[in-house]
């Protein structure tokens, strides 16, 4: 059985603990020697109970400020709920509050504090941090999600159960996949891969119509036409799609999703059509052929129905990497700086939009996962005069540089390495940024609070922050600003002269294979 765990709060200090302790009969046996890295807070200490021999066992992170309370002995339960009384702790509110953070150092000191505590009702938030951009995060996710879910198996089996009593025409298990992009992707291998529907895609259709993430909802309704889902039309008719711009979508969108769904279950009912030839029959063309097949890219709305019913074609791995990069964990690092790149495949690519809009082919290259820090710009420009270790942890906020600059941290960059990195050409950073589907946001076709935060198909993060990004024009060698707060849709880039060069963008290099 686990000992009696508490986290205190992270501002709650050490010096509060002991009096509080010490009030409630504790006397401190031991702390650790060394000396702590935040003053007057040390890493260990143990603490005994004066009248009953409990043995409190006090941890401190100074990285998170993660503050654990292990009690062990005959009266452990007793000592832990009089502490608890007493001191602030972290409970299961405060732990999704810290889940739901922006903040990556909220983020790890709630997950290591949901591991700590073995709290289970943060599963499913836990889950979805597997995905998260940031390898830290990601990283420790999946190590509390391993501590999880084995404690909580049967009370899952439990919930699961009880879902499936209560809607016994739903999926529970498509419900509970990790990310919103994941669900997505499901519905559009269904899509792909069969050519009609069956009771088991019904079960998966109708909780793809009841769920949180209005896209996915929106792909469940292309599903179902595509694979003449009849058994779903209640769901179907029943089905919200987005009402407001909270939810990502303009006006026009909202008018064209609902006009989706009422067209999907009016054609899956059997309703007349207008008659061939007549006006109404001739706008509704092209949606009618996306309902039927793939939908035949032509402008701007039918490459959102080909994004809605596309799944992301992942490309085959570089078949051998340049010198200058190394496999590690998963990902790719620059092999001196460390820093961390992507890869976008040698796959089709839907570029642009409106007049602009067109298909090119990846010529398969890395690019930087996240823009250039400060720290890591920095540290580029004095390493490159001479042997200074690796860079730190490139996951501040990026610098901001004149072009000038961004040209001159890639010069830099590349003296390191030893190899060429350069800025993006306007191309390469939408492929990075877009992936092959021809969504509108590097995380999909609706607007998020979140999206600074959110990587594209590609692992590529970073790409919506507070600056815009520096590109080169691939027809007329100029500047470009692309991505950015301010333009978040992937096809959005801005002129920059060049007689202008007080403006700021970040750096994101890209390093292409050799032909």
């Amino acid at each position: 059985m686990p000992s009696p765990t508490l986290v205190a709060r992270p501002d709650f200090t050490f010096e509060a603990l002991d009096r509080v302790l010490e009030g409630l009969g504790w006397f401190l046996q031991s702390e650790s020697q060394t000396p702590p890295l935040i003053p007057g807070e040390p890493e260990l200490a143990v603490y005994v109970h004066r009248a009953k021999g409990t043995e409190l066992q006090y941890s401190f992170n100074p990285v998170v400020r993660l503050r654990v309370l292990q009690l062990h002995g005959r009266d452990a339960v007793e000592g832990w709920n009089a502490v608890r009384r007493q001191v602030p702790v972290l409970d299961a509110p405060a732990l999704a509050a810290l889940l739901a953070s922006r903040e990556t150092k909220d983020v790890l000191l709630g997950l290591l504090a949901t591991g700590e505590l073995r709290e289970r009702s943060s599963l499913e938030r836990v889950a979805a941090l597997r995905f998260h951009p940031e390898e830290s995060v990601s990283r420790t996710a999946e190590r509390v999600h391993a501590q999880l879910v084995p404690a909580g198996v049967p009370e899952a089996f439990q919930v699961l159960e009880a879902e499936k009593r209560a809607h016994p025409e739903r999926s529970v298990l498509f419900a509970h996949l990790p990310g919103e992009e994941q669900r997505r992707q499901v519905l559009r291998w269904l899509i792909q891969d069969h050519p009609r529907s069956n009771p088991h895609i019904d079960a998966v259709l109708n909780s793809a119509l009841v769920d949180a993430d209005a896209e996915v909802r929106v792909t469940a309704v292309m599903t179902a036409a595509r694979l003449q889902a009849r058994a779903v039309i209640p769901a179907l008719v029943a089905a919200k799609m987005p009402t407001s711009t909270r939810e990502g979508a303009d006006p026009r969108d909202r008018l064209f999703y609902s006009g989706l769904r009422d067209l999907v279950a009016g054609v899956l009912a059997g309703r007349p059509l207008p008659p061939e030839g007549s006006p109404k029959r001739e706008r509704m063309a092209p949606l009618l052929r996306a309902l039927s097949g793939p939908a035949e890219v032509l402008d701007d709305p039918t490459l959102l129905l080909h994004a809605l019913t596309t799944p992301v074609d992942p490309g085959s791995p570089p078949q051998a990497l340049p010198e200058a990069l190394v496999a590690h964990e998963g990902t790719y690092r620059l092999r001196r700086s460390g820093l961390e790149a992507r890869w976008v495949p040698a796959v089709e690519h839907w570029l642009g939009t409106g007049a602009t809009l067109r298909r090119v082919r990846s010529p398969g290259f890395f690019v930087a996962r996240v823009p250039v820090s400060r720290a890591a710009a920095a540290w580029t420009l004095a390493a490159a005069q001479g042997p200074m270790g690796t860079a730190s942890a490139d996951a501040e906020e990026a610098a901001p540089c004149t072009w000038a600059q961004a040209e001159q941290v890639c010069a830099a960059l590349s003296r390191i390495e030893g190899v060429e990195l350069r800025l993006p050409s306007g191309e390469a950073w939408e492929m990075a940024a877009r992936g092959p589907d021809g969504r509108l946001f590097p995380w999909g076709n609706s607007m998020r609070d979140d999206g600074a935060s959110r990587a594209s198909p590609w692992g590529v993060a970073g790409l919506v922050g507070s600056l815009p990004q520096w590109a080169v024009d691939e027809k007329t060698n100029g500047h470009l600003l692309c991505g950015g707060r301010e333009q978040p849709l992937c096809a959005s880039r801005r002129d920059v002269a060049e007689a202008d060069s007080a403006v700021l963008g970040a750096v994101r290099w890209v390093l292409a294979l050799s032909p």
